[in-house]
């Protein structure tokens, strides 16, 4: 164990005290803690969380044994990436030092499954970033990760964002700062890649430059080598003698630059996902007409997409006019409440409702934080008609999961709005430090 946790890198401020009473902590309510995988990550919690430090946005303080204990139960529930499973202690360090609070990284999860379950099947979690808008931002003086992919900003709150998505799913992270400028580097399908900025040449973070940063990764993938040379190394700090501390040294270093034995590269890979059960029987209710919105029979920039758990979903993609049109039965003109079941993550959306080439009313999709939600019922004046379309003007992305058409006879249609639209307080004061800030 110990040599696990010094072979796992140089603490922040040698505060070895504090790291060694996290460590303790973890395994005194995890007896798995004491061996394999556990161990490892067990020893990079307690390095990453040595010193307390607050969560993003909230300041609230990080527990570290609450945070060990979230990554081995999503590990457990097979929500990270396979690669989790073999990371050295170094590397799990990267994973867990995350700044977002064990909330956000379980609501990341959970809203990268809803609205992008092609991302997270594909391992492509990085191209979330895209939906967090380039602008000024706006999620306000006490944000999380939910606001700050609504309100959107520039370099610095999107390179947050990226490295938060990828520590969420168990993807290590080397943050990266550029000239005026932040990215994200992460563990990709390559190994180690820059994201969102400028190549390593252009790269610093933790008092390194990116090339600095490989040499270590090169390094590091020699385990058997990296332990026989930390052990000399040791060795000629315990050796009173200066010339012998000093050929031990020169033996440790001659070993780094010409390692040997066996080499791992650990890669991102993708993770063999269940398919999603079929959709439930729809429960039968008088009058009411239930769609599922895959049911289209024409459409135009709208995406089929399997859903994570249940069915299948639509995405309408962003920044372009799209729309679907199902099939109905109205035979004569009369008043329906229409609710939708949808997600979105930015700011709200509005779909416009047509009846055959008859132009509508509008429908607002509020911002759900890109989990499933829905929209009130909102009552409509139909004509009879033999379609109906659905219009989602340019805007962030939209997923449409169902449609109920509740049949209400003559009465007179109610307010066109939806239920008041999610939008986060604007604080003009930029709580960015300034190296991280666009």
């Amino acid at each position: 164990m110990l040599d696990l946790f010094l072979e796992g890198g140089i603490l922040k401020e040698k505060n070895y005290r504090g790291s060694l009473g996290v460590l303790r902590d973890i395994v005194a309510v995890d007896p798995q803690a004491r061996t394999g995988m556990h161990l490892r990550l067990a020893i990079a919690t307690s390095l990453a969380h040595a010193k307390p430090g607050g969560a993003f946005g909230s300041g609230e303080i990080i527990d570290p044994v609450k945070r060990y204990q979230h990554f081995k139960n999503a590990q457990h529930n097979n929500e990270l990436v396979p690669l989790f499973d073999d990371l050295s202690v170094w590397e799990y360090a990267k994973v867990v030092d995350s700044t977002a609070s064990d909330q956000d990284l379980t609501w990341a999860r959970k809203m990268l499954q809803t609205i992008r379950p092609d991302l997270v099947r594909e391992a492509r979690f990085i191209a979330m970033v895209s939906e967090v808008q380039y602008t000024t931002a706006k999620y306000g003086p006490s944000p999380t990760f939910a606001t700050v992919l609504n309100g959107g900003g520039k370099c610095g709150p999107r390179a947050w964002f990226g490295r938060m998505i990828n520590q969420a799913f168990g993807v290590p992270v080397w943050g990266v700062k550029q000239p005026g400028h932040a990215a994200v580097g992460f563990l990709g399908n390559e190994g180690w890649k820059v994201k969102l900025g400028r190549g390593w040449d252009h790269s610093t973070w933790d008092g390194m430059n990116g090339n600095q940063f490989l040499a270590i990764v090169k390094d590091r993938s020699y385990a058997e080598n990296v332990s026989k040379t930390e052990h000399l190394r040791w060795f000629a700090d315990a050796l009173a003698v200066k010339d012998q501390a000093e050929a031990v040294r020169a033996c440790a270093s001659r070993m780094q630059k010409s390692p040997q034995g066996p080499q791992t590269v650990h890669k991102l890979t993708t993770r063999k996902y269940p398919a999603p059960q079929p959709e439930p029987p729809v429960q039968s209710e008088p009058e009411i007409n239930h769609i599922v919105a895959t049911s289209f029979t024409k459409s135009h920039e709208a995406f089929k997409v399997p859903s994570f758990e249940v069915g299948n979903q639509v995405y309408f993609q962003k920044n372009n006019e799209s729309w679907v049109e199902y099939p109905v039965a109205i035979t004569k003109e009369q008043t329906y409440g229409i609710t939708l079941g949808h997600a979105v993550a930015n700011g709200s959306c509005r779909v416009r409702i047509y009846s055959g080439d008859v132009k509508g009313g509008y429908i607002v999709l509020n911002n759900t934080g890109g989990l499933w939600g829905k929209t009130k019922e909102i009552d409509f004046v139909l004509p009879k008609t033999d379609t109906l379309r659905f219009v989602f003007p340019p805007q962030r992305g939209v997923v449409l999961k169902w449609i109920d058409l509740k049949a209400k006879g003559s009465a007179p249609p109610t307010s066109l709005e939806a239920e008041p639209v999610f939008t986060p307080k604007i604080d003009k004061t930029d709580p960015r430090s300034p190296t991280e800030a666009g």
